[in-house]
């Protein structure tokens, strides 16, 4: 890119003129009335001005609402009190191109002493370095939408695992509505059924149907496409609901489920869907290994405080994780199953990653594997 003339310059300025040029980030110098006196090339670029356009007027010019009033008032501040409030490094804000669309920049402030190139020597200026955020941002979205859309398809994958023991958990309370409503046919047509009676067995008939009415609530929550919804979780709840769907499924295998849930709990912060399939996940693994090479028939899901941070600790009766395996545990597409893809635990890795959280595996002193979730107290994330 060509420099600037260098026409009625120092020798010093043209200098410090080059230098600013041949920046990549944009630069611009203000003097502490907030008027421009340098705005480099990168600065054009980005901005969409001249230099000659903005010379001399303020650079909240350049600033959106609220940022532009906030900037007249650091500069009137410091004017009357030297407080150097303006100061700042790396802090994201909105810039506003020539032609009024806002941009996220990432802005650093500094401040220096003049030599007489662009002010009289010995006043204050301010420098600051400006990024364009924008193609970052677009990336940042891009991932997000792309771990969100693997999050889903690994959820549909797990629940097609699980359709013999949902559809079981499903029948049988549709059967018992059925057995419960022949029975009261029989005995109204019969004439041996009284008001109490008929009562108990229809409060029955409704119970039934709301243990099915909460499997199938439980089940379009985890296969429904939706945005992300971040909100206070209780996470022992979301645990017991999860259970609901795998008990068929742990008791068919001849398996003991054990749950020590820590009570109260504080809450943390985040989307119930994606964190109840993590736990999904994590106790599924913990079937197949057991299922595969058995040391015991308890799998324990336990919940606590540890340093701050909420545990859900998911610890099974299997054969334990072998050291290659420790190695490369959450690595999309390793896989120890045989007819394993590999994304489950990276992607339930992805997720509490999202959350703030960790998540890690490791063999249990006791033989199995155990897979650790932490994740942050509601006002700590």
């Amino acid at each position: 890119m060509p420099l600037k003339p260098a026409t009625n310059r120092t020798v010093a300025e043209t200098r410090l003129g080059a230098l600013l040029d041949a920046a990549v980030d944009a630069i611009i110098l203000i003097d502490t009335q907030g008027l421009i006196r340098r705005f480099n090339l990168a600065a054009e670029q980005m901005f969409g001005y001249a230099e000659a356009e903005v010379l001399g007027h303020n650079v909240s010019t350049l600033m959106p609402e609220p940022y532009r009033s906030h900037h007249d008032a650091y500069i009137a501040r410091y004017a009357s009190t030297g407080e150097r409030r303006i100061i700042g490094i790396g802090r994201e804000v909105e810039g506003r191109r020539k032609d009024g669309t806002i941009f996220p920049i990432d802005l650093s402030v500094g401040e220096f002493m003049t030599t007489g190139e662009l002010m009289p020597e010995g006043r204050h200026g301010f420098v600051g370095i400006i990024r364009d955020l924008t193609e970052r941002k677009a990336q940042a979205r891009e991932a997000e939408g792309l771990r969100a859309r693997l999050t889903h398809v690994g959820r549909l994958g797990t629940l097609g695992e699980m359709v013999s023991g949902i559809a079981h958990e499903v029948n049988q309370p549709l059967t018992a509505i059925s057995n419960y409503a022949s029975a009261c046919r029989r005995m109204v047509q019969a004439g041996t059924i009284g008001g109490d009676e008929l009562a108990t067995t229809l409060d029955k008939i409704g119970a039934q149907a709301e243990r099915a009415g909460q499997v199938i609530r439980g089940l379009r929550a985890l296969v429904r496409r939706r945005d992300e919804a971040r909100e206070p979780l209780d996470v022992n709840r979301l645990i017991r609901d999860v259970i609901k769907l795998l008990d068929f499924e742990v008791r068919q295998a001849g398996y003991h489920l054990d749950l020590e849930l820590a009570e109260p709990l504080p809450a943390t912060m985040g989307d119930a869907v994606q964190i109840q399939q993590v736990v999904l996940n994590l106790v599924r693994n913990g079937l197949d290994a057991m299922l595969e090479q058995a040391r015991g028939d308890t799998l324990r899901i336990q919940t606590g405080v540890n340093d701050g941070k909420i545990e859900i600790v998911v610890t099974d009766s299997g054969p334990g994780l072998p050291p290659r395996a420790q190695e490369r545990l959450f690595e999309p597409f390793f896989t120890t199953k045989p007819l394993g893809i590999g994304l489950g635990l990276s992607i339930c890795k992805s997720i509490i990653t999202a959350h703030r959280g960790e998540l890690t595996g490791e063999t249990a002193p006791a033989g199995g594997a155990r897979f650790r979730v932490r994740l942050p107290k509601v006002g700590d994330e």
